[in-house]
């Protein structure tokens, strides 16, 4: 008895299954029915509304073209449609008509902002719809090859056109103080790049300017997330990166070197010399690779990198020799020497200096000032102090109206090499006396 009751509850599982399996299987025709007739109804509702000589209407009816919308947006939704090509070629087509009205809108009231909101709202939806299906197009082993190339140039273009209206929003948003709208910016510009460089559809495009367009899109996406508040380190670094090889790599640089300032000074440093690297030999942003340069070379004197900082000097000296920040190479090569006590090696520099800048002051004065600090850790020789006395002269002849450069100076090196009588004409200079 036990045995039967076993059987029968087997039985009973068996039969509950198959009851479960023909419902769901029921359910899913009854979906997928809905779904097509979803994609046919929204079809027939789109020819019926869009301009028809035939049947005498010559502008499309935009009201009843409305209930197509949740139509196609089911169609779009299904399982059962969401991979037919039919259904985004359709959901384009819609679109388009949209996107045309808007157009013209906002042509005929260019300042009316919330009509620019829905032409670029409405271009990112026509744009995507028209990726999308030609994605399906490629999949789809019924279609002869020719009726897709056919297909794939009628959507193109549409597709192209529409991509333009985001790239502009792109530009527009990257340039805002709004958060959001700095949001959006990012947004169409990744939309933007994403179309151009990975779509099926854009893979044989082709336009002059569509490189420029590529990399300005990238500028603003660049722009965009820099300006974000919370945007992750990593993307903004990527963003910019992306530049590296176009004719923005010296904005990326300097970006970047900026965003690094406070917060990673090595960092900073990484991006300032990738930047001087990329940047040689470029004309153009010659200044720009000059001030790199300029900060590179402070930032690591202060660091106290001696080796790094006399490469990055060299190429100061050498290839930005009129720069206006070109004698500080000099002065801190020589600042370098002058704390390590090496004073025969500061004078050397900060002389070098003054010969190629005999206009700044702070040359020579770090010379003399040199030349007396050897003759100090020489047991005051005659030679060494006489040659601090003719540096200080020679920055007297230089600046007579300065007398705080060198007066004191040459009244306690006159005194202490035994001349008290020159030592008398800067008497008055001496500040203990005051």
């Amino acid at each position: 008895m036990k045995k039967f009751v076993l059987i029968m509850v087997g039985l009973f599982l068996i039969t509950t299954a198959n009851a479960q399996d023909k419902a769901a299987l029921k359910a899913q025709k009854a979906a997928k029915k809905a779904a097509e007739k979803s994609l046919k109804e929204a079809k027939s509702t789109y020819e019926m509304s869009i301009p028809n000589p035939q049947y005498g209407r010559k502008e499309t009816n935009y009201e009843k073209l409305e209930t197509s919308l949740p139509l196609i947006k089911a169609a779009m939704e299904s399982e059962y449609t969401k991979d037919n090509p039919q259904t985004w070629k359709l959901a384009a087509d819609i679109e388009y008509q949209y996107y045309t009205k808007i157009e013209n809108e906002s042509k005929a009231d260019p300042d009316n902002n919330e009509l620019k909101k829905k032409y670029i709202e409405t271009s990112a939806k026509l744009l995507s719809y028209c990726i999308k299906y030609d994605s399906l197009l490629v999949l789809d082993a019924e279609m002869k090859p020719e009726d897709k190339e056919k297909e794939h140039k009628i959507y193109q273009p549409k597709g192209v056109n529409s991509a333009i209206q985001l790239l502009q929003a792109a530009q527009n948003y990257s340039n805002s103080e709004n958060q959001e709208e700095l949001k959006q910016g990012a947004k169409y510009a990744e939309i933007f790049i994403n179309a151009m460089e990975n779509s099926n559809l854009m893979k044989d495009f082709k336009h002059a300017e569509l490189e420029g367009w590529k990399t300005y899109s990238k500028a603003f996406r660049a722009q965009s997330y820099l300006n974000i508040e919370g945007t992750p380190e990593e993307t903004i670094v990527n963003a910019y990166k992306a530049l590296f090889n176009t004719n923005f790599k010296g904005i990326a640089y300097q970006s970047l070197m900026n965003y690094y300032r406070e917060k990673d000074k090595a960092k900073q440093n990484l991006y300032l010399q990738e930047g001087i690297d990329a940047l040689k030999g470029d004309a153009e942003q010659k200044d720009l690779r000059a001030n790199f340069v300029t900060i590179l070379m402070q930032n690591q004197f202060q660091a106290g990198d001696k080796e790094g900082f006399m490469k990055t000097a060299e190429i100061m000296k050498t290839e930005f020799a009129d720069d206006e920040n070109a004698v500080n190479a000099y002065l801190m090569e020589g600042q370098f020497a002058f704390e390590a006590k090496d004073y025969e090696t500061a004078k050397k520099a900060f002389l070098a200096g003054s010969e190629k800048y005999p206009d700044d002051e702070k040359c020579l004065l770090m010379a003399a000032r040199s030349a007396w600090m050897k003759a100090q850790t020489t047991g005051s020789k005659k030679e060494d102090m006489n040659e601090a006395i003719t540096l200080f002269k020679k920055l007297e002849a230089a600046n007579p109206e300065s007398p705080e450069l060198w007066g004191e100076s040459l009244y306690v090196l006159y005194n202490n090499t035994q001349q008290p009588k020159l030592a008398a004409n800067y008497k008055k200079y001496y500040k203990s006396n005051k």
